[in-house]
């Protein structure tokens, strides 16, 4: 399916392994093998700044610096590593802030969560600039090991 497609490949490639490495990441971390990493945002590495990068590295070798389209890759992927370390970060930053006073409310009024349905929102959304520099790395490499 994707023979002919190379650069989708080494995108989806790059995304994949950066989700699947997230695994034994995390066990070194932490020593706990948490498989559901794999399916989750946030994390070491960043798999949307693999995925792009894995992109812009395959426009550069397949069609060089001078080309639109690794133009087009290159100011994408800069808008998301930035969206990663910066926008998604902070809202997984208000999370947090979010479900302490969600929390402390609750604590104060008596258990709320049970009549409204209300879960926790996400806090790990986005990556700290060590994250995205990992999905810099594995889009690189997946890419360069793709291309020979």
């Amino acid at each position: 399916m994707f023979h002919n497609n190379v650069l989708l490949f080494t995108a989806l490639f790059s995304a994949i392994f950066a989700q699947i490495i997230k695994v034994p990441i995390n066990y070194w971390r932490n020593r706990i093998w948490d498989w559901k990493a794999v399916f989750q945002p946030g994390g070491m590495p960043s798999s949307h700044t693999a995925l792009m990068v894995g992109l812009t590295t395959g426009c550069l070798f397949e069609y060089g610096w001078g080309d639109p389209y690794f133009a087009i890759s290159f100011s994408i992927t800069l808008i998301v590593m930035y969206d990663a370390a910066g926008v998604r970060r902070q809202a997984g930053q208000h999370a947090v802030v979010l479900n302490k006073l969600t929390s402390m409310f609750q604590n104060s009024r008596g258990n709320i969560e049970a009549k409204t349905g209300d879960t926790p929102l996400k806090e790990v959304l986005g990556h700290n600039p060590v994250e995205v520099v990992g999905g810099i790395i594995v889009g690189i490499i997946t890419a360069i090991v793709l291309a020979i």
